[in-house]
């Protein structure tokens, strides 16, 4: 994640070691969500999405951060 700050989001080292992981991971998607915005080739359309559960997000960032998949 580190390497995601510093690199992708362009943020200091001091920045992205003090940054909390919900934290990051918004800036991320944020990031993907301009990014998509301004892509001059079109990109994917955006529909109405529906915000994720908090139980959900729980899983996907237990499953990054251990690389298990819940059963």
């Amino acid at each position: 994640m580190y390497a995601v700050a510093t690199g992708w989001l362009g943020w200091s080292p001091d920045l992205a070691w003090r940054t909390p992981m919900p934290e990051l991971f918004l800036a991320m998607d944020a990031k993907l969500e301009w990014t998509q915005m301004t892509n001059p080739f079109g990109g994917k359309p955006s529909g109405k999405k529906e915000k994720p559960k908090p139980s959900t997000v729980a899983a996907k960032l237990r499953q990054a951060l251990t690389g298990r998949q819940d059963r």
